[in-house]
């Protein structure tokens, strides 16, 4: 009789270490992939907005505000269904082909009143950056207290270069250097500096104080929040990837400018183009990046 042949139990150990070996050798090359097309369906999203963002110029002749009211207002007030606090985000939505979703939404009360629960809870494929893997909806107790689906997004406008400048609309000690921030109304002639060197949209990871239904947080700034620097409130780091990004009792954002993808985030610029910004990049460039006519020309940011 002929002897069968097989595998030893040494060969079939080196076999399976192989296997191993080749899938470990094959996985970093499937997630860069992944991650690859992710940052692109990212891009595009951002290109979307920036071509809502000229749908709604064109129709009302300026940038949509970040937030119906001004800086103080939003979720974490005494009593916010007392105030609008309809985002950006919000306002943009016909020119996104989500007419549907803003004609549920009540313009003539808060946001986060209980007529706009349910519009809120929804999740607007357009805001989510495919490479975000946090939380769907705030557990802030700023947004649970009125319910817990309020959903989150992962764009948001650049107001300026620091809070101080966002927050002097109410002291009176600068104005506000950015294109997007609350109340604002500029058009496209107002960014001086030009519509190719200014962020008008950047993203970020922040899942607790970034709902998109209220203009309260819908704005961010070039520079970190450093409470001790008054008046310009400006830390000495760049926002963009920087933990906390606004160190405050309420609000507190761990996040501002930000995102999941290595290394950086993704910008929208006023002219529809859309960069992925270092993390490491100078902080001049950035905040001139950030202000609308401030008349510097970021050459080097890219």
């Amino acid at each position: 009789m002929q002897r069968r042949s097989a595998f030893t139990l040494i060969e079939l150990l080196v076999v399976i270490a192989l296997i191993g070996l080749l899938v470990a050798l094959l996985l970093p090359a499937v997630q860069q992939a992944r991650e690859a097309a992710r940052r692109t369906q990212c891009r595009n999203h951002l290109k979307q907005i920036g071509l809502a963002l000229h749908n709604y110029h064109d129709q009302f002749g300026v940038f949509p505000p970040s937030s119906t009211n001004d800086v103080e207002q939003g979720g974490w007030i005494g009593d916010p269904l007392s105030r609008h606090l309809h985002s950006w985000s919000s306002l943009l939505l016909p020119h996104l082909d989500d007419g549907n979703l803003y004609r549920s939404i009540d313009y003539n009360v808060s946001s986060l009143h209980p007529n706009n629960r349910d519009a809120a809870s929804h999740i607007v494929s357009t805001y989510r950056c495919p490479s975000y893997v946090g939380a769907d909806f705030s557990d802030d107790p700023n947004y649970t207290r009125f319910g817990d689906r309020y959903a989150i997004q992962n764009y948001v406008a650049m107001g300026g270069s620091d809070v101080g400048h966002i927050y002097g609309q109410n002291t009176g000690l600068f104005d506000p250097d950015g294109t997007i921030y609350p109340l604002s109304s500029h058009d496209a002639a107002d960014v001086t500096d030009g519509l190719s060197n200014t962020i008008l949209v950047a993203e970020t990871r922040e899942e607790r104080m970034m709902v998109w239904i209220d203009g309260g947080t819908a704005a961010v700034v070039a520079r970190r929040y450093d409470g001790a620097n008054s008046p310009t409130y400006a830390g000495p780091e760049i926002s963009l990837n920087y933990s906390p990004y606004f160190d405050y009792s309420d609000p507190y954002s761990e996040w501002g400018p930000s995102s999941q993808h290595e290394g950086g985030a993704f910008h929208l610029y006023g002219d529809g183009s859309v960069h992925f910004l270092s993390d490491h990049i100078s902080a001049d460039v950035y905040v001139a990046a950030a202000t609308r006519a401030s008349h510097e020309i970021d050459e080097d940011a890219f």
